[in-house]
C-alpha cells in the first residue's frame, strides 16, 4: 500500500495483523473486526493462544512471525511491554514498508528502532480503559478514548479508523507518554487501593462485604459525577475542605499505622485542592499535621 500521499490511503482496504494474543490484542482485534475492519489474524509464541484468538475473532492463526508481518499492512505488537523491542528486532527483516504499532501506555513509537530506515511508519495506540477480559472487554471499546502517538502517516490512518468507528482520539507526544501513563494508573489502579482501604474499614465497623462495596461505590460514584460536572476543587467536601483539624485528628487516631500514612499523604495533597477552592482559608495546621510522622 502506498503511504506517500495521506489523502490516497484507503484504510478500509488495510489489513491489520496482531503479534501477541493477550487481552488487549484480542479485544482490539475483535472490536475492529466487528466494526468492519479487515483483520488478518494473530501470531503468538503460544500457538494455542493465537488459535483461540483467531477463532474468537473469525480470523487466521499465523504459523510464524514472518507470515504475520508479511501478510498485513499494519502490524500491532500487542505483547508485554518488556517484549516489544525484542519482538520488533525479530520482525524487522519482514516489515519493510509496513505500518507498525504497539498498545503500551508507557512506551512511545520510538521503541521501534530504525523504523524509518526500514521504510516503516511507527505509532503507539493506547485505549484509556482497563481491559480485563479477552471475551467481553471489546464490547465496551465504543465509548473509549484512544490516545495515539507516532509519525504523520500513522496519525492520519489511526484518526481515520477510530473516528469512523465513533471513537475519540487524543494525540500525545512521545515525551509525555510516561506522565500520561502514570496519570491513568493513579486514576484507575490507585483509586482501587483507596477503595479497598475504605472497604476494609467498613468491614471493621460491622458491614457485610457486599453491603460495604455497594454503599461505598454509590458514595464514590456520586463524587466522580460531581468532579466530571464541576471539577475537583468545587467537588471537594468534608472535614479537610472545612478546615476541621479536630475531626482529622480523630480520624488519624482511629487508624492503624499503614492506613494512617495513606490518609496523611492523601490529605496533604488535598490541601492544594482545598486552597484552590478557598484561597483565603488557612490550612497550615492541617498541612503540618498531615506531614508529621
Amino acid at each position: 500500500m502506498n503511504w506517500n500521499r495521506k489523502d490516497n490511503i484507503q484504510t478500509d482496504r488495510m489489513q491489520i495483523g496482531f503479534v501477541g494474543a493477550g487481552k488487549v490484542g484480542v479485544s482490539l482485534g475483535k472490536y475492529l473486526k466487528e466494526k468492519g475492519r479487515k483483520i488478518g489474524g494473530y501470531y503468538s509464541l503460544t500457538r494455542a493462544s493465537a488459535a483461540w484468538a483467531a477463532e474468537f475473532t473469525g480470523t487466521k492463526c499465523y504459523e510464524s512471525l514472518e507470515e504475520a508481518v508479511s501478510s498485513c499492512d499494519m502490524i500491532l505488537f500487542t505483547v508485554p511491554d518488556s517484549c516489544i523491542a525484542k519482538v520488533w528486532e525479530e520482525a524487522k527483516p519482514f516489515a519493510s514498508g509496513k505500518l507498525i504499532g504497539h498498545c503500551s501506555g508507557l512506551y512511545s513509537s520510538q521503541i521501534f528502532s530504525d523504523a524509518g530506515s526500514n521504510h516503516c511508519h511507527a505509532c503507539s495506540i493506547h485505549p484509556l480503559f482497563a481491559v480485563s477480559s479477552k471475551e467481553h472487554s471489546w464490547k465496551e471499546l465504543s465509548e473509549v478514548l484512544f490516545t495515539i502517538e507516532g509519525d504523520a502517516v500513522c496519525l492520519h490512518v489511526l484518526e481515520t479508523i477510530f473516528h469512523s468507528m465513533g471513537n475519540h482520539t487524543r494525540t500525545i507526544s512521545a515525551e509525555n507518554k510516561i506522565k500520561y501513563h502514570a496519570a491513568a494508573a493513579v486514576s484507575s489502579n490507585y483509586m482501587t487501593a483507596l477503595f479497598a482501604m475504605a472497604e476494609e474499614l467498613f468491614l471493621e465497623c460491622g458491614f457485610k462485604e457486599e453491603e460495604a462495596r455497594k454503599e461505598l461505590y454509590k458514595l464514590a460514584k456520586g463524587n466522580l459525577d460531581h468532579i466530571l460536572a464541576q471539577g475537583c476543587a468545587e467537588s471537594l467536601t468534608g472535614p479537610l475542605e472545612r478546615g476541621d483539624l479536630e475531626t482529622i485528628e480523630k480520624h488519624l487516631d482511629a487508624l492503624d499505622p499503614e492506613k494512617k500514612e495513606v490518609y496523611q499523604k492523601c490529605a496533604g495533597y488535598l490541601v492544594k485542592v482545598a486552597k484552590e477552592k478557598h484561597p483565603d482559608r488557612d490550612y497550615s495546621a492541617i498541612s503540618q499535621r498531615c506531614s508529621s510522622r
